[in-house]
């Protein structure tokens, strides 16, 4: 998944900023006040690839950025599965202590959630997380969908690692030094989480930190430069791909502009479209090039590309994300269970919103959360709020992701 040829989203720079200036168009004049949500659980490209630093949109062959999403068809010919079912393919869940509850493991094998959100809480040592990893893959393939479960946490290197271990050091380390040792730390990093029983790495972060910015001291972000940051992110990435894990870029379209942790402040990138184009989202092209399987869209608001957050944006969703940088793999959400979602409304609001807007898979920090989310999503399409096709479009683009993530055979 997220394999795009070079001609799909490289091209002239005048069509670059016609696009973003397209989006812009769908903009609020004013600044919007956004409290974004409280802290993170968290051609193709080789290591190598050199990325220009202003690698341009192109305008994608579709109307993805203004097209209803009543209009979507379902991506699949099996028989139609129950809104239950839909909405169970879109929700991890997340809980207290070391031990996975009871609770969690009947939603997975009633094929009500997708998987499983770990926190450090939850990591209390490598056999208990292994056990846990075991007892989900077990619940979940047992369940009517019969797919592997996603087992996700955020391993960043750094200040946000929930595993002791690799990678060795912060995303800024890293970006110091060659693409071949980045790529390296990805592989180390896989076979960790591997063992630790997680197959979803919420990570790499692909914003392109501006001296100053909270993501600069907090040294997440591999470069101010975004030539060098997309370097990092695709080594990142591909030594993830090569052990097996998947990897998600974040915080899409970009936080490295922002002044403050958006996880506990205002959340506005008031940056010019052009600027977006030419700095942010530079790293998520080369993530998606190297086949990035998940993509987290941010809950901050973007005034020069549309109104609102950028979680419930179908013109930055649907249409910059997946029409004009043509990604293909799962869109997830940052946290919805955090202060500054409420400006759209509570966490099953602020799912269904999104959902519509074209997010695929959702987490929440509170344990037992993703519950609420999957029942608002069911009451979601039985009034029409979600359409049916859309959370087909989601489910199927998860089940692709779970597939994906089958153990491999040894031996």
């Amino acid at each position: 998944m997220g394999q795009v040829r070079n001609g799909a989203w490289y091209g002239g720079r005048g069509l670059a900023l016609a696009a973003l200036a397209l989006l812009a168009g769908c903009a609020s004049s004013s600044r919007a006040a956004v409290t974004p949500p409280s802290a993170r659980p968290g051609g193709t490209l080789t290591a190598s690839t050199a990325v220009p630093s202003t690698v341009p949109l192109t305008v994608a062959p579709t109307t993805a950025a203004t097209t209803p999403a009543t209009t979507l068809a379902p991506t699949t010919t099996a028989p139609p599965l129950s809104p239950d079912l839909l909405a169970g393919g879109m929700v991890l869940c997340s809980f207290s202590g070391p031990i996975v509850p009871e609770w969690a493991l009947e939603r997975l094998g009633a094929g009500l959630a997708a998987g499983l959100l770990l926190y450090r809480r939850n990591l209390a040592s490598e056999a208990q997380a292994a056990a846990n990893g075991q007892a989900a893959q077990a619940a979940a393939l047992a369940s009517p969908v019969a797919l592997p479960a996603i087992v996700a946490t955020d391993q960043e290197g750094g200040i946000v690692a929930r595993i002791p271990g690799p990678p060795s050091g912060s995303a800024a380390a890293m970006g110091t030094r060659p693409a071949a040792d980045v790529e390296a730390e990805g592989r180390a990093t896989a076979d960790l989480l591997l063992r630790w029983g997680v197959n979803t790495d919420l990570a790499p972060v692909a914003d392109v930190a501006r001296p100053g910015s909270f993501e600069a001291r907090a040294r997440r972000s591999f470069s101010g430069d975004p030539a060098v940051a997309a370097s990092g992110v695709t080594a990142f990435v591909a030594g993830l791909r090569a052990g097996g894990v998947a990897a998600t870029l974040k915080h899409f379209p970009g936080l490295g502009a922002a002044s403050a942790n958006t996880d506990h402040a205002d959340g506005v990138v008031d940056v010019p479209a052009a600027d977006l184009d030419a700095v942010d989202l530079v790293p998520f092209r080369a993530g998606i090039g190297a086949g990035a399987q998940l993509v987290m869209v941010a809950s901050a608001a973007y005034p020069a590309l549309s109104p609102g957050l950028a979680l419930t944006s179908p013109t930055i969703v649907d249409g910059l994300l997946r029409g004009a940088l043509g990604f293909q793999g799962v869109v997830i959400s940052d946290a919805l269970d955090a202060s500054g979602v409420g400006v759209v409304g509570t966490p099953p609001d602020a799912a269904v919103a999104a959902a519509a807007a074209g997010v695929d898979l959702f987490i929440a920090q509170g344990p037992g959360v993703c519950v609420d989310l999957q029942q608002a999503m069911v009451a979601a399409m039985a009034d029409g709020r979600l359409p049916v096709a859309r959370a087909q479009q989601a489910f199927d683009r998860v089940a692709e992701l779970r597939r994906a993530l089958a153990p491999r055979p040894t031996g």
